[in-house]
């Protein structure tokens, strides 16, 4: 199959039933590794279980490899104060972003993150420009990065992009949030419903100056549903980080770094991933809200499966 099989189930269904989604059909990209950490394919519809709040569904089944359809990618780079030393490694990974991630019919966009939210560079294919941009990043003064407001920034985004891309966002910073606006729920909510999939590449600035140069290291300025309901817990008790929560439940992966080959390994794995995931639709139901999604393998054995973990759905007028 060369097309999007969720399109023409979404058409079938239209026929039997009126209620509306904000994801009319849920995309669910699914990664299923060994116990090693190696991806795993060969494997068919008989091979996973979907649930919808509980409730047993039916479901196409895709594969990355068999479908022509374009990645859209927004890199949020955090650039505050406390970003020098781990900015002299990621200005350095720009050059990857085209080759291993998005493709040459994909395109990428980049953020720079500290006290507020800019366009480093708007959606673009041509490689040599998101090397620059990479390259062009720099840190602010201010110790904020509102880290939850680029995420939200990076949705505006994506709802601008045509319809028929797979939505990537790639988060590169520290794994809490600095003074955003944004919650984390309601991010996780708007990347939800947008179908969008979090990737999470975080650091310590501590271990990160640890790892740079002498001679290169900066120097400072000074200056509803139990889903949901068990991620507000966590939050509350701070007992969870922001990027690490927003990997999670949209089926993507929180991966650390301490030094520049780790930081391209990640890029490498992220672009490994997408190109070898499996890509499961169904329809939206009713009731509307928040609806809790399982993607389960019959038999696991020791394999390990990562998907979104919910959607939202809204009733007609």
């Amino acid at each position: 199959m060369r097309v999007f099989s969720f399109f023409l189930t979404a058409a079938l269904f239209a026929q039997e039933t009126t209620f509306r989604a904000t994801v009319p059909v849920v995309l669910a990209p699914v990664t299923v590794t060994d116990a090693h950490g190696k991806l795993v394919d060969g494997l068919g519809i008989a091979d996973f279980a979907v649930t919808d709040n509980g409730r047993a569904v039916r479901f196409q089944l895709d594969t990355s490899d068999t479908i022509n359809v374009p990645v859209a990618l927004i890199v949020a780079v955090q650039t505050n104060d406390l970003s020098a030393a781990a900015l002299l490694k990621i200005r350095k990974v720009g050059a990857l972003i085209q080759p291993l991630i998005t493709g040459e019919r994909g395109s990428a966009a980049v953020l720079a993150v500290d006290q507020q939210v800019s366009v480093a560079q708007e959606f673009t294919q041509d490689p040599t420009a998101l090397t620059r941009a990479f390259q062009q990043l720099s840190p602010g003064r201010a110790r904020k990065t509102v880290a939850l407001d680029g995420a939200a920034r990076a949705v505006e985004m994506f709802r601008a992009r045509p319809a028929g891309e797979r939505r990537v966002l790639l988060l590169i910073g520290e794994a809490k949030d600095r003074g955003s606006e944004a919650t984390l729920e309601a991010v996780l909510e708007h990347l939800q419903r947008e179908n969008i999939q979090v990737y999470s590449a975080t650091y310590s600035v501590t271990r990160t100056q640890w790892t740079t140069k002498a001679a290169d290291r900066p120097k400072p300025s000074g200056g509803e549903n139990d889903i949901l309901a068990g991620l507000a817990e966590l939050v509350r008790l701070g007992k969870t980080n922001d990027a690490e929560a927003l990997a999670l439940h949209t089926g993507g992966k929180k991966i650390g770094f301490a030094t520049l080959h780790s930081l391209e390994e990640i890029v490498s794995r992220v672009g490994e991933e997408l190109h070898g995931q499996y890509l499961l639709s169904f329809p939206a139901s009713a009731p509307e809200g928040f609806h809790a999604v399982s993607v389960q393998l019959r038999e696991p054995g020791k394999r390990t499966v990562a998907a979104r973990q919910g959607y939202w759905a809204v009733a007609s007028p």
